[in-house]
């Protein structure tokens, strides 16, 4: 059970569970790419990049 919360709330989890989607719509609505396919993968290439680096710090505070 631990293992599953843990994994919930890992920065990996909240990149792909919240900044992808929200990356994906600033991208569809300032009109950087295409709505659609293009879109999402410009949210993937700004979401997931950011969650590994997070993931593999294990903080999202990157100023120490």
């Amino acid at each position: 059970m631990k293992h599953m919360i843990s994994a919930l709330f890992s920065p990996m989890a909240f990149a792909l569970g919240f900044l992808w989607p929200l990356s994906w719509q600033v991208v569809a609505t300032l009109e950087l790419a295409q709505a659609g396919l293009p879109a999402i993968v410009a949210g993937a290439a700004v979401a997931i990049p950011l969650g590994l680096m997070a993931q593999f710090r294990r903080s999202w505070i990157w100023l120490k």
